[in-house]
């Protein structure tokens, strides 16, 4: 983890020499602000009249630049100042929500708020671009995935729908005969894959034994049903932030460390994470 308060230092210090972006892991900065520090140098020595004056005016503001750096470095906040210059270390400081996963950050009941928006103003691209995000923060919560579920119903693109609720129950969708109810995924019920799906309790590939086991329902459609917690307004200032898309009645059980790594590469076999979700999870899980 970096220390502000050094990396202040450096830069007020020996910011000329771009020390302060040696420390930071920002090499290139560093060899630019040494370079053209040393370049000025040697330009003012062998310059003449007005052109010497005007290195020495660089090499001036070089100096005084680094200075303000290291100033305005201390005055930062901590947290604004990792979270620009050294993300990493606040990655470990997140705890574990459902699953063992690590816990939703703070923005995540904001960014389901802003999908369901969109998705009520069937903007169903910008959902998805809102869902995904709250996903990534918290990848574990089933409301996310059946929410993206269907947004990509809705355009069609069923393979990804069916990624998601497969999802969605993996991590304990709460009724689970919603999905053979909700309107949004109508059209796609008809097709024979989801009926394959269907019969395979909800995944493509008979590879996960967890999950709740979703009970068949007549494929009755409400006209007026929507997703759960649509009807929530966005959180703002004053009031609180809204509940959960789909809130479980009980918590899933907490496996070890070493039951969650392996629940991961069970759905990344699965093809229900990518390698890229799987290597990003598998991070977080081992801080």
């Amino acid at each position: 983890m970096l220390n502000k308060t050094l990396a202040g230092f450096f830069a007020f210090f020996l910011g000329m020499f771009g020390v302060h972006y040696f420390y930071i892991g920002k090499w290139w900065k560093g060899v630019l602000q040494m370079g053209a520090f040393w370049t000025f140098i040697f330009l003012a020595d062998v310059a003449r009249g007005p052109g010497e004056d005007l290195f020495g005016m660089l090499i001036a503001i070089t100096v005084l630049s680094a200075v303000i750096t290291g100033i305005t470095w201390w005055a930062m906040p901590e947290e604004k100042w990792r979270k620009k210059y050294d993300p990493e270390s606040l990655a470990g400081e997140r705890g574990f929500g459902a699953m063992g996963l690590p816990a939703p950050s703070k923005n995540t009941k904001a960014l389901k708020a802003e999908g369901i928006r969109y998705y009520r103003s069937a903007d169903y691209d910008l959902a998805i671009e809102a869902f995904l995000e709250a996903a990534d923060a918290d990848i574990a919560d089933p409301g996310t995935h059946f929410n993206l579920a269907c947004s990509y119903a809705q355009l069609g693109q069923y393979p990804e729908s069916m990624r998601h609720l497969e999802l969605s129950v993996t991590f304990g969708l709460p009724k689970p005969e919603r999905i053979e109810k909700h309107p949004a995924l109508a059209a796609m019920r008809k097709h024979t894959a989801f009926k394959n799906f269907r019969e395979n309790n909800y995944r493509r590939l008979n590879l996960l034994e967890a999950g709740p086991k979703a009970v068949e329902a007549p494929t009755v459609i409400p006209k007026e049903e929507t997703l759960e917690d649509f009807a929530t307004p966005p959180p703002t200032v004053s009031d609180a932030p809204p509940r959960e898309a789909f809130s479980a009645d009980t918590p899933p059980p907490q496996p070890d460390l070493l039951e969650q790594i392996t629940r991961l590469r069970e759905l990344h076999d699965a093809g229900v994470l990518t390698q890229l979700e799987y290597q990003k999870q598998k991070e977080r899980l081992l801080g």
